[in-house]
């Protein structure tokens, strides 16, 4: 079982730990010789690496291997980096998966069985059918308890779109009571369906990254498809029900330019959408922090998804 994580380590102090490759790329340096330029990371966190001398190695491996390193933490402009002294590639079965990426501090088990009897708790009809037909499908169910939200931006983690859709459904509760004349079963459909595509465009067995369907159509056009097919089961679904269902899904990223083909055209898509904005930023806000907690200064580098540095609260 792996004991030392990347939150334990510190610069100076020498380890000898596994990892997994998320990057690795070949490059020469400034005298001629060749170095490997990696990302390695598990759960806790990932950081940049350097194989100086990297004709020196004689075990091969490849991005998505998880490798046994020697080395150290060293602080280069800034930033920690580890110096690699060996590394060599560990058989598969040796280690736990779950060591090796970023997941949800909540159990998914739990966080799917309320959102099960969320909707469960819906009135009879096809709102109600639909999502259930959905959830209590167990290929569906095994992706969505695991899928992160994004590979990067926000919620980028094992559990992480679950963590999501649940946090959306207490900020939706809140607004539909401010706004009673809302259609808070409509704006709950909309919340468990928005990102459902998300559990078919990234792949998240070794790493975060993109299928090639999801680099090809993306989560929104992955996501239409499979409501779409259960929708046809439901013989009850009103047609413009169906149509609003969609519409959610195609606009809930707000604006064209960020990749909605529809921007919202009624109350309960705008507040699908605002909300997704409001919790996704939130979140990338709050990993920022984590992330640089024991890092001096008034304010974090650059948060890529917001395109700006932020104010770190007085309690960091």
């Amino acid at each position: 079982m792996k004991k030392c994580f990347v939150a334990d380590l510190k610069p100076g102090q020498p380890f000898n730990t596994s990892f997994l490759v998320q990057t690795k790329e070949r490059k020469v340096a400034r005298n001629g010789s060749a170095y490997l330029d990696l990302e390695l990371r598990d759960a806790t966190g990932s950081r940049r690496a350097k194989v100086w001398d990297a004709d020196r190695l004689t075990a091969p491996f490849e991005v998505d291997d998880i490798v046994q390193v020697a080395g150290g933490l060293e602080v280069f402009q800034g930033a920690p980096q580890i110096t690699v002294r060996e590394i060599r590639k560990l058989n598969d079965g040796e280690e736990d998966l779950l060591d090796y990426l970023p997941r949800t501090s909540q159990d998914p088990e739990q966080m799917y069985a309320a959102l099960l009897d969320r909707v469960t708790g819906l009135p009879e009809g096809p709102i109600r059918a639909l999502l259930l037909d959905l959830l209590n499908d167990t290929e569906i169910a095994a992706k969505y308890k695991l899928a992160p939200a994004a590979t990067s931006m926000h919620h980028a983690f094992l559990g992480g779109l679950l963590e999501h859709v649940n946090s959306l459904c207490g900020l939706a509760d809140l607004v539909a009571g401010h706004y009673p004349w809302l259609d808070r079963p409509l704006i709950l459909a909309g919340i468990v369906l928005h990102d459902i595509g998300k559990i078919e465009e990234l792949n998240f067995n070794r790493s975060f990254r993109y299928s090639t369907r999801g680099q090809l159509l993306g989560h929104i056009m992955i996501g239409l498809e499979i409501v779409q097919e259960r929708m046809r089961a439901i013989p009850d679904l009103p047609p413009r029900l169906k149509d609003q269902i969609e519409h959610i899904i195609l606009s809930h990223h707000g604006k064209l330019e960020f990749g909605s083909p529809k921007e919202p055209m009624f109350p309960e898509a705008l507040v699908v959408h605002a909300l997704d904005e409001l919790d996704s930023k939130l979140e990338s806000m709050r990993a920022q922090f984590e992330l640089e907690k024991d890092q001096a200064g008034e304010w974090t580098n650059k948060n890529m998804a917001l395109g700006r540095r932020l104010l770190k609260p007085l309690n960091h």
